[in-house]
């Protein structure tokens, strides 16, 4: 079945315009999970070996350096490359480059004070795989795909270089991320397909998979009280679940230890829609919504401007908990009123 796809321009074309350019900024999303960082490493990597095979003359290589606006994942620091990955406050640019491309950014905002950086180069690509993608830069290639990891395997041929066990690491990390370790059902033959591949270059599924589901004692107590003090509507099958700012402190939580909690909440029997939301140190409120077949959360998280996918959606609020709340349950009363 051929994939849904959007944009203005090809993979060949995204590629002709790499190898014109000498400098090269790769970004990601703010608050990064797997597949952003997975995303990001494993092409700057293919870069390099493209410059390892083809450019020998040392004033041709390609400079290609990655930044983002926000601090890593602690499981990040599993992953010795990780260093490659500058931070905002860090970052200072010689002079202006040639290429800006966001991987897995499904709108400006991801970005960051990132944009400022955008700003100063010459030309933007966009690769992503979210529906709700806005298409933010002059040349855009999205897919609806299992992951941006997914979507980048192609660059591989395309680059005409072999594929490193670093780059399968990543790409697979990007994967399973997403597909939450192939559990959601945007995985198809092609994602298996592709995976089977990365693993005969060398991804090592137990380790990666062990780094990124992994749970420190902290976590463990966050979703104890996750399962504890869940709320459910049986009439919409809707469970939901509110990390107040105050909480945090007194688990003495990072934000990463919250991840998977809108994922964990689906699990529970006759759920159809999940509800997690955190309220960050500014007093704005970040939400994760999932659910199976009853709903589409991109279509929910879309009242807050927000997005993402049809069974996995984010956004952020100024609005209350019960606000948003009050909101959602609009949205779903239409559903059920269908």
């Amino acid at each position: 079945m051929k994939k849904k796809y959007k944009g203005n321009s090809t993979p060949e074309e995204i590629k002709t315009e790499i190898l014109k350019a000498k400098n090269i900024i790769l970004t990601a999303h703010i608050n990064p999970d797997g597949d952003a960082l997975g995303s990001v490493l494993a092409f700057l990597m293919m870069i390099e070996e493209y410059n390892k095979k083809f450019l020998k003359n040392s004033t041709d290589l390609k400079k290609v350096r990655i930044v983002i606006d926000d601090k890593l994942p602690k499981y990040m620091n599993k992953f010795e490359e990780s260093f490659l990955i500058e931070k905002y406050d860090d970052f200072s640019m010689d002079k202006e480059a040639d290429l800006f491309i966001s991987l897995d950014c499904a709108n400006v905002e991801r970005y960051g004070r990132v944009v400022e950086i955008k700003e100063k180069c010459k030309k933007s690509i966009n690769i992503d795989h979210h529906i709700s993608n806005t298409e933010h830069a002059e040349m855009n290639y999205v897919e609806d795909v299992s992951s941006t990891g997914e979507l980048l395997y192609q660059f591989l041929n395309l680059f005409n270089i072999e594929m490193t066990k670093k780059i399968a690491n990543f790409l697979y990390l990007g994967i399973i991320n997403d597909t939450g370790n192939f559990r959601h059902d945007n995985v198809t033959s092609e994602t298996f397909r592709i995976c089977s591949e990365l693993i005969k270059a060398g991804a090592d599924n137990h380790k990666i998979a062990n780094i990124i589901f992994g749970m420190n004692i902290k976590k463990v107590k966050l979703f104890g009280d996750v399962y504890r003090n869940n709320v459910m509507d049986k009439e919409y099958g809707f469970i939901y679940y509110y990390l107040s700012a105050e909480k945090i402190r007194e688990f003495e939580i990072e934000k990463d230890d919250a991840d998977g909690i809108a994922e964990l909440l689906l699990k529970i029997e006759k759920t159809e829609l999940s509800l997690f939301v955190r309220e960050e140190d500014d007093g704005i409120l970040k939400g994760s919504l999932r659910c199976n077949d009853k709903y589409n959360v991109n279509q929910i998280a879309g009242i807050f401007n927000g997005g993402g996918h049809i069974k996995a959606a984010g956004f952020k609020t100024e609005l209350s908990f019960s606000e948003v709340l009050e909101k959602i349950y609009e949205k779903i009363k239409e559903y059920k009123n269908k």
